[in-house]
């Protein structure tokens, strides 16, 4: 607790620049001056050169290092050790570290085509603080205006005229890029069955005569270097120990030769020899294939079913020999896990208790059943007498194979690849929220899930859902009739992928679902009383990660989803197919479900304890990262967006209050834009390694549904334009 009011009381002075003098020969290096070609650098790699770097802060206030000239001045005990663990130690400026990174920032632009790089150095100081500078003049590029690959091997020419290069002819010569030439030409040919090729087999030849933009490289495979075989290799035998262990060496009681000439040797029958053969990549007198081995190997380690799995291909009498010892995990266990909760609005706890069953059926299979709960405090809840206003409990049974159980013909050979997982499962909890409602929630489904290359893929095509609740409150907590008794059967896709452009990295989430129809065309319209709802809904959620100098990103998001339902009551679309605003990973000036749709009134929301959710969604954000240091994070955000109705006739017992919604959220094309929420904000994070704990700090601008006030909330804000979000990872 004294550590913490130390650190706050840190905080509160944190105007001091943290350049007290500790030495009073020595200079604190504040800043390096990086310039090339005469402006500043735009590069994280020329920062990372330097032997010395300042003192992180902002500005001239540099936190950190006055934790550590307190904690030194405090001395040799537990405060000042722990302020100098948590601190910085000052960076005094050295002219020889100056020099030295002058020579390597040369190198380093030497190693990016440079040829004609020079560089100049010098320093300023001023009053004990030093800037070092280091003015690049980096010359023309030399370009590659040809490459070619070639072998001294006529037999390894062959082969290689069917390798795919990484290397573009006109970029410049760049050391690095030729280097992931060199490592994808010695793994193409490890691929082709050249069990010995090294990468001290690949060289380049570069000619500059013809001048910086005439220039020619030359890639040469050598496998003479070394004396080396060139003959690939196949291999041999396969020998699978899935019942390994390093303890005690069992007797091999059951041994069996698959189809794909693996020997499957166990002490016990434990794992059916078909499910291993369809998780190994290799076969019996196939060539050498480093993917494949790779692929093996990551594979059987991804099925959570092993310790440890150890992967061996040693040469033999007439080949190569793969040995795979696999140790297996416990068939039984038993977990739980607590975790804090503090997402859309809620604080509290939530905890689980699980019982697995592994390998049920000697295939991989996992059985798991489990059962769970959770107290919240709700700060959008109406509740005003209980403490703990929020009770879930849930139990749940699943059954995952490591598969897709469907009909062999259905599926390609290579989709044993994808990492494939079929599981079935069932569900049901009740949650209770005083003085507001009870609901209950029984479903069951199969999924299955797949992965290629960084695409993942998951497909419902069964799910049902039944959803019972009870209203404890002359209110409804929902702003419309969204809370309902339904039966919702249906089917789902889902598909997201990740990939990079230079540095740019990229995101792309598609989400469908439909359900309901199939029931209705056969005339079954409600399920043991309870109405059968047929429904749509879709989102698209993209974003965008542009990264600049100094561990400092700029970060996009757009998310646009649609909704719709039939014969359901008044009209409206089920909460559970809705969409809703604010949160922490959301329109952050709100609380959850606490904002539109459309224009509705603040004081609505504020004051009568509603729900909203809506069809209609559109959300827009950006986020400006920084490091403060290392694990310490720091966020500039702005939100915009909102929730919408169709605009369509509703029905039911409505308030005036609820009419007055209605027509304030409905999308129109001519105000939609006017309706957006729009707020701003900052972020502090700490990153643990492991997770990532994130406070958000939002402060409205744009209110829809201002009362008594300007839209512009911004122009005159109260306590209640401030809302604090806590969460776990980033926003998106």
């Amino acid at each position: 607790m004294c550590h913490l009011f130390v650190a706050l009381a840190l905080l509160t002075l944190g105007s001091c620049s943290g350049l007290r003098p500790v030495s009073k020969d020595s200079p604190i290096l504040v800043e390096n001056d990086i310039r090339i070609n005469g402006k500043p650098t735009q590069s994280d790699e020329d920062y990372d050169i330097m032997r010395q770097r300042p003192n992180k802060g902002i500005g001239n206030i540099r936190l950190f290092l006055s934790m550590y000239q307190l904690g030194d001045k405090i001395g040799d005990n537990s405060l000042g050790n722990w302020l100098k663990n948590i601190g910085e130690a000052p960076t005094y400026y050295d002219s020889i570290s100056r020099l030295n990174t002058a020579s390597q920032l040369a190198l380093h632009y030497f190693n990016l085509g440079y040829y004609e790089v020079e560089i100049t150095t010098y320093e300023s100081i001023k009053r004990k603080k030093a800037t070092a500078h280091y003015n690049v003049q980096t010359g023309p590029a030399f370009l590659a205006n040809s490459y070619f690959l070639i072998s001294t091997s006529r037999r390894m020419d062959s082969t290689l005229q069917y390798f795919e290069s990484t290397y573009v002819p006109g970029s410049p010569i760049n050391a690095e890029q030729l280097e992931t030439e060199r490592l994808a030409i010695n793994n193409f040919l490890k691929d082709q069955g050249y069990y010995n090729a090294k990468l001290g087999w690949i060289y380049f030849e570069i000619d500059t005569t013809a001048g910086p933009m005439g220039s020619s490289v030359t890639g040469v495979v050598d496998p003479y270097i070394y004396g080396d075989k060139l003959e690939r290799a196949r291999i041999e035998s396969i020998r699978v120990e899935p019942t390994y262990s390093y303890k005690k060496q069992g007797k091999i009681s059951d041994s069996t030769r698959t189809t794909h000439g693996i020997d499957v040797l166990q002490t016990e029958l434990k794992f059916r020899p078909e499910f291993l053969d369809k998780q190994i990549f290799l076969e019996s007198g196939q060539f050498y294939n480093n993917s494949d081995i790779r692929s093996t190997y990551r594979n059987l380690s991804a099925l959570g079913l092993f310790q440890n799995v150890e992967l061996d291909i040693h040469p033999g009498n007439e080949g190569l020999e793969a040995a795979i010892k696999m140790v297996p995990l416990p068939k039984r266990a038993v977990t739980a896990a607590i975790e804090g909760l503090g997402n859309n609005g809620s604080l509290g706890i939530g905890g689980n208790l699980s019982w697995d069953n592994r390998n049920v059926f000697k295939g991989g299979e996992l059985l798991r059943l489990s059962l769970g709960g959770s107290v919240t405090e709700q700060r959008n809840s109406s509740n005003t007498s209980w403490l703990v206003d929020a009770r879930e409990l849930n139990t749940s049974v699943s059954l995952n194979f490591p598969t897709l159980l469907l009909p062999s013909n259905w599926l390609p050979t290579q989709s044993r690849r994808w990492s494939p997982k079929t599981a079935i499962s069932a569900r049901a909890s009740y949650q209770f929220r005083a003085n507001e409602f009870n609901r209950l929630n029984i479903t069951s489904g199969i999924e299955y899930s797949w992965r290629i290359g960084k695409a993942f893929h998951r497909l419902t095509p069964y799910h049902l859902s039944l959803v019972q609740i009870d209203l404890n409150s002359t209110n409804t907590p929902f702003l419309f009739l969204g809370f309902q008794d339904l039966v919702f059967s249906g089917s789902s896709y889902a598909f997201n992928d990740s990939w990079q452009r230079g540095k740019d990295r990229f995101f792309l989430g598609i989400e469908a679902e439909t359900g309901g129809h199939l029931f209705s065309a056969i005339g079954i319209n409600e399920i043991a009383g309870i109405p059968v709802a047929p429904y749509v809904k879709g989102s698209i959620d993209f974003r965008y990660f542009h990264p600049l100098v100094r561990e400092r990103e700029w970060a996009f998001r757009g998310f646009f989803g649609l909704s719709e339902a039939w014969a359901t009551e008044g009209n409206f679309v089920p909460f559970e197919k809705s969409f809703f605003m604010g949160g922490s990973n959301d329109l952050r000036g709100w609380t959850a479900y606490h904002f539109g749709p459309g224009a509705t009134s603040e004081t609505t929301l504020q004051t009568q304890g509603f729900f909203s959710a809506a069809p209609i969604k559109l959300l827009s954000t950006a986020e400006y990262r920084f490091t403060i240091q290392e694990a310490i994070k720091g966020a500039v955000f702005v939100d915009a967006g909102n929730v919408w109705l169709y605009n369509k006739a509703y029905s039911g017992n409505l308030t005036q209050t609820q009419l007055d919604a209605i027509d304030a959220g409905v999308f129109r094309a001519s105000s939609f834009l006017s309706q957006m929420g729009l707020n701003t904000g900052l972020g502090l994070r700490y990153d643990l390694e492991f997770l990532i704990l994130r406070a958000d700090l939002g402060i409205k601008l744009h209110h829809p549904g201002a009362d008594g006030r300007s839209n512009w909330v911004i122009n005159s804000p109260e306590l209640r334009d401030f809302n604090l979000n806590l969460g776990i990872g980033y926003p998106f």
